[in-house]
């Protein structure tokens, strides 16, 4: 399964009209959870944000 696949197993989908090119979800507290392909080959940028779209953590990543 590729890690796609897996965020779509997961609930996630993909959103290009209210964010940049995002994998996302909402938990049931509110908060979103968003996964973006990087720039390099398997980088991937993970952001957990309020509803009002205040960041709370934000982490860059690589599949290996």
């Amino acid at each position: 399964m590729t890690f796609t696949e897996g965020l779509i197993a997961s609930g996630y989908e993909f959103n290009d009209e209210d964010f940049d090119c995002a994998w996302v979800k909402t938990d049931s507290e509110g908060f979103y959870h968003l996964y973006q392909e990087g720039e390099d080959d398997n980088e991937w940028n993970y952001v957990k944000m309020t509803e009002d779209f205040d960041v709370i953590e934000e982490k860059t990543f690589a599949l290996d």
